[in-house]
C-alpha cells in the first residue's frame, strides 16, 4: 500500500482499490510506560475482553480526530484511551519492536520531516534521520540492528536493508517489478514482501542472508501487506480476490499451501497485524462508513469496531499492554 505523504485525509491507493487513508507507511519502536493526554470519547468501562486476569492487549494508533494526526493508545476493548503526540504537524506509522524502550514514527515535523524516536514519560520527540523509504517507513529487524525499506536505486523499487544510521546497506531483492512492503519473520531470518514482477501485486518471501524469492500467493488478484504471526508460521495478508472482489484479510501458512478469508465482508478490509500474544489481530476497515480499527480472534471470529471517531484512525501497531500506564503523565 502506498501511503500518500500528509496533510488531512489522503487518497490511499493499493494494487488497484482506493481507500480514505492517511500518510507514511511503518516505522518500528516499543511503547513502554505511561501514555498522556485525550481523554476517551466513548464509555470508559472495564474491558470485557481481558482474559484470566491478565491485562488486555493494547496498540498504539494515529488518529485525525483533532483534525490532524497525532498518535494514540487504546486496548483491545476500546474502553481506554490516551494521546501520545501533541505536535502541529503530522505524525503517524507508529511501531513497536523487541529490545527497546522508545516509539519511533514518522512525521512532517519543521525543519526536520523524518523518523522520530520518543521515550513516553512525556512527549519529548527526538529526530532520528530523514525517512530514506520515502513514502514508506523502515521496518527494523526484531534485534534492532537492521532495518529493511523499499528503495529506487535504478528506475524502479527494490527492497534493501541497512544499518538504522543507514550505514553497510544491502539489496535484498532485484527485479523489474516494484517490491515494497517489507515485513521481517520474528526470528529476522526471513522478509516478506508485496511484490509486483508478476504484474499483480503478490506476496513473496525471501531469506534476508540469501536465497531465492518464493511466491507465496500465487493468485491473479492484488495481495498485499504481509503480516507474520508471532511463532512465524503464517502470515497474513489482504486480497481482492473473488468472490467478493474488494480487499478482505487473508490468512495463509508460511509456505502459502493453505488460504483461508478471515474477514469476508463488503466493504475495504486492510493492513492486519497480530498482538504479541497471537490472541487478537486487528485491521482498517471502512464497513461503518469511516476508516476505524477493528479487532478478531486469528480464525476471524468476534469481529468488533475498537476505535470510534469522525477521523481517520490507523496505522494500528500492537504494543505489550503490560508495559502501557494507562495514568495520565502530561498535564
Amino acid at each position: 500500500m502506498s501511503l500518500e505523504h500528509w496533510p488531512a485525509r489522503r487518497t490511499c491507493r493499493s494494487a488497484g482499490w482506493t481507500v480514505a487513508a492517511a500518510g507514511g507507511c511503518l516505522i518500528t519502536g516499543v511503547l513502554v510506560t505511561g501514555c498522556s493526554g485525550a481523554q476517551l470519547e466513548d464509555d470508559p468501562t472495564a474491558d470485557p475482553l481481558a482474559e484470566g486476569g491478565e491485562a488486555p492487549a493494547a496498540f498504539v494508533f494515529m488518529s485525525e480526530r483533532t483534525g490532524q494526526g497525532d498518535l494514540y493508545v487504546t486496548d483491545i476493548s476500546g474502553s481506554r484511551l490516551r494521546q501520545l503526540t501533541f505536535s502541529p504537524a503530522p505524525d503517524f506509522s507508529p511501531r513497536w519492536a523487541d529490545g527497546t524502550s522508545t516509539l519511533y514514527f514518522l512525521s512532517d515535523r519543521r525543519p526536520e520531516p523524518g523518523v522520530y524516536r520518543m521515550t513516553l514519560e512525556r512527549d519529548s520527540a527526538v529526530f532520528v534521520q530523514p525517512n530514506p523509504a520515502g513514502d514508506e517507513a523502515p521496518r527494523p529487524s526484531p534485534d534492532g540492528q537492521w532495518i529493511a525499506y523499499p528503495a529506487t536505486r535504478n528506475g524502479n523499487e527494490d527492497i534493501y536493508i541497512s544499518r538504522p544510521d543507514g550505514t553497510e546497506e544491502r539489496r535484498i531483492t532485484e527485479n523489474p517489478g516494484n517490491d515494497r512492503q517489507p515485513a521481517w519473520s520474528p526470528d529476522g531470518r526471513t522478509l516478506a514482501f508485496t511484490s509486483f514482477r508478476d504484474r499483480n501485486a503478490e506476496i513473496y518471501t525471501i531469506e534476508v542472508w540469501g536465497g531465492a524469492p518464493r511466491n507465496i500467493t500465487r493468485s491473479r488478484s492484488n495481495d498485499t501487506h504481509a503480516s507474520w504471526s508471532p511463532d512465524g508460521e503464517m502470515i497474513l495478508f489482504d486480497s481482492d480476490r473473488p468472490p467478493n472482489g474488494n480487499p478482505d484479510i487473508f490468512v495463509t501458512d508460511r509456505l502459502g499451501t493453505r488460504v483461508r478469508n478471515l474477514t469476508n465482508h463488503g466493504s475495504v478490509d486492510l493492513i492486519a497485524s497480530w498482538s504479541p500474544d497471537g490472541r487478537w489481530i486487528t485491521f482498517g476497515s471502512s464497513r461503518d462508513g469511516d476508516w476505524e480499527i477493528y479487532a478478531m480472534r486469528p480464525d476471524g471470529s468476534e469481529q468488533r469496531r475498537v476505535t470510534r471517531s469522525r477521523g481517520f484512525d490507523g496505522d494500528a501497531n500492537w504494543v505489550p499492554a503490560e508495559l502501557v500506564r494507562w495514568g495520565p503523565v502530561r498535564p
